[in-house]
């Protein structure tokens, strides 16, 4: 049931010397209120009016700024009129990435994609207008900016950066063809992840070729021929290479999941990397590499390498040690089989190597972590650790019938509201994330709260059983909701620096810091529930859980150097490899890397749609967890459920946004000079 459709007038006024452009608009996407996004009224239509109507507004803006007299430049009507045009456009752009990547109605979600483009392009070619940049340059160097605040000053500088580092050192000629390349760009990396999303495929089995796995789970996929039809998505994935004792089942699983988006994605990210290289040096950078980072923690190509190369070689001795004693478990327990150790091998002699060496059936931990007492519970973590409420709230509307909608709350005060969309289905992203859908802004007094929502793959439960929960599952949830949590919190009065514009290889951290969480008896067992006694998480199956928190780690944490030196390789060397295919590319860094055989047959890269989002910023998740693990070690001092440590994390961290620089977070909230220590002992290599 959803609340009856009512009408909001929203007032986006920018006023100038003289000027005032207003937008009074019903359209529920241009709506800037709190009160709940009307998202059974939008379609194709709505979303196309939206995005006209922010440009001719956004164009009225631009032109506002620039007409401003070098003498009459102010706050007001220079900086945070640059503030409002980037707010409004962005903030609609998020409502759009969540259309196109949720609804289930062809059209609308077409329509968000392709009216993305438009938008997304227009934002890029902004940086490229002359006016309003020398006014914005000009602003700068006035007595009014010699008295901005912090945060004013950063966000100008850092502004006035993007312009310079996007082509507007460029003649007008050399502009002209940069938007050229800009919207190629666009259009593809649209297209990339269109094609993720919408790639449909499904396997058949036998009865035989299923055996082992839980009959729960197989029970849906059972068709009247008496055989089971397969869909090609993240859960069905997992449960067959997790638990098929059948090396034909999980290869050829394997092959499907890492052929989604294939053959089209490999012209689409030729391409990608093509004109991102041509853009890179029409704009004076050796590579797209050096373009992305530079306003980075990071800031070279050189650092990262650095960074990887590190990795690589304290971690290798360890991969190859791991992957002996899992070798040797596949020889006892299958000798008929070929001694040759595959990737689509790795989970499932993880999880015999679990049942025998550690005696951890991770089947009994999985009845443990039901999906809405987990939730249920994890908001109780969050809640103690920074004092902060939860709710759920119904009669809300929705883009789908199964979301769910919560309110926060800090100090009995609602600061926004949130969305969990859980479980997949056709033609939705394919991962794992939290999109945000309002930015927070406060204008004239008045607050528009943040709103976002997670955006979720997990196993879906049946008649016969509940949504039961990995333990990785329970992992990857409350690292999406530290992002969440995130962005509720963060606060500035300059829109464009939220939660989310924090430097690209810092986002991850306090999202990966609260991972840490699900390996602390004091915080799991506030969550962890048999499904079906009650019974807490026992103490002694967690201390199972504990000891072997460490095994394969260093494969796994491989795999993650081997991405993001995939994603260098690709942003940072193409003149070294453009005669080599991608797909060869990727072979030879797999196969120095993983220590295994590359799977032939198989295209990983078409749905690593990283290769979209995060170019040349793939590192940033080990990066950011070397912060990430400094944090957490404050807690291990002072206690994992301190509230205090937490408020003060909150504050210092979270609340901050993006209104000073991460180092100065870093160090206010350690008290000292951040270090690698907790980072490299969590990854038992120190």
């Amino acid at each position: 049931m959803h609340l009856k459709p009512f009408v909001l007038t929203a007032f986006m006024a920018l006023a100038t010397n003289g000027f005032a452009q207003t937008i009074t608009t019903t359209n529920p996407l241009l709506v800037h209120s709190n009160a709940p996004i009307q998202f059974d009224n939008v379609n194709a239509n709505v979303i196309q009016n939206a995005v006209s109507s922010v440009i001719a507004a956004s164009d009225a803006r631009v032109k506002a700024i620039i007409a401003v007299p070098k003498n009459g430049q102010t706050v007001s009507n220079t900086l945070m009129a640059a503030d409002e045009l980037q707010y409004n456009i962005s903030d609609l752009s998020i409502k759009l990435g969540l259309i196109s990547s949720t609804y289930a109605d062809d059209k609308t979600r077409n329509a968000a994609n392709d009216q993305n483009e438009v938008l997304s392009l227009y934002a890029t070619n902004l940086y490229l207008n002359e006016g309003l940049y020398k006014a914005l340059k000009q602003y700068a160097g006035s007595a009014d900016a010699k008295q901005l605040h912090p945060n004013q000053e950063k966000f100008l500088r850092e502004t006035i950066l993007t312009f310079e580092k996007n082509g507007m050192k460029l003649d007008a000629k050399g502009r002209k063809e940069l938007e050229a390349i800009n919207k190629k760009l666009i259009d593809l990396g649209t297209q990339f992840d269109k094609n993720i999303a919408e790639s449909k495929d499904s396997i058949e089995f036998s009865a035989d070729d299923l055996k082992g796995i839980p009959a729960n789970t197989i029970a849906p996929w059972k068709r009247a021929n008496g055989k089971y039809m397969v869909y090609v998505n993240g859960p069905n994935y997992t449960a067959l290479v997790y638990n098929s004792p059948n090396e034909a089942t999980r290869r050829s699983m394997y092959q499907h999941y890492n052929n989604r988006a294939y053959p089209q994605n490999i012209k689409v990210l030729d391409s990608l990397f093509y004109y991102r290289n041509v853009l890179a040096l029409k704009l004076g950078f050796k590579s797209f590499a050096e373009y992305a980072l530079v306003d980075k923690m990071a800031a070279t190509p050189a650092n990262v390498w650095k960074f990887e190369n590190d990795l690589v070689a304290k971690l290798t001795p360890h991969v190859t040690e791991q992957l002996n004693e899992l070798k040797q478990l596949k020889k006892q327990l299958n000798p008929e089989l070929s001694d040759t150790f595959n990737y689509w091998d790795l989970l499932y002699y993880q999880k015999q190597l679990l049942d025998t060496k550690y005696q951890l059936n991770t089947d009994e931990v999985k009845q443990y972590f039901e999906m809405n007492n987990t939730i249920k519970g994890m908001f109780s973590v969050y809640e103690k650790l920074f004092n902060i409420g939860i709710k759920e709230v119904t009669n809300v509307p929705k883009w789908y019938s199964k979301v769910k909608t919560y309110e926060m709350f800090k100090d009995g005060k609602k600061i926004g509201s949130f969305y969990l969309d859980l479980y997949p289905r056709p033609n939705k992203y394919t991962h794992f994330a939290c999109f945000p859908i309002n930015q927070y802004r406060i204008a004239d007094g008045k607050e528009v709260l943040p709103v976002s929502a997670l955006i979720c793959n997990f196993p879906e439960g049946n008649a016969n059983e509940p949504s039961l929960l990995n333990h990785s599952d329970v992992i990857t949830m409350f690292h999406e909701f530290g992002h969440l949590v995130h962005s509720m919190l963060g606060r500035s009065d300059i829109a464009a620096q939220g939660p989310f514009n924090v430097k690209g290889d810092f986002t991850e951290a306090p999202s990966q810091f609260l991972e840490n969480w699900c390996w602390e008896y004091e915080s799991l067992k506030m969550l962890a529930r048999n499904y079906k006694t009650g019974a807490q998480l026992p103490e002694s199956l967690f201390n199972k859980m504990k000891k072997a928190q460490n095994v394969s780690s260093a494969i796994f944490s491989i795999r993650q150097v081997y991405l993001g030196t995939l994603d260098l390789t690709y942003e940072d060397k193409y003149e070294n490899n453009k005669d080599q295919s991608i797909v060869q590319v990727d072979k030879n860094l797999f196969t120095s890397m993983m220590q295994m055989p590359y799977p032939e047959g198989s295209h990983f890269i078409c749905s690593f749609g990283h290769l979209n989002g995060y170019a040349a910023n793939y590192y940033g998740y080990l990066w950011s967890k070397v912060f990430a693990q400094d944090m957490f070690s404050v807690f291990q001092k002072n206690g994992v459920m301190d509230t205090k440590t937490g408020v003060k994390y909150r504050k210092e961290i979270l609340e901050k946004a993006s209104t000073i620089e991460e180092m100065d977070m870093l160090r206010n909230f350690l008290g000292r000079e951040p270090n690698s220590e907790a980072f490299l002992k969590s990854l038992g290599i120190q």
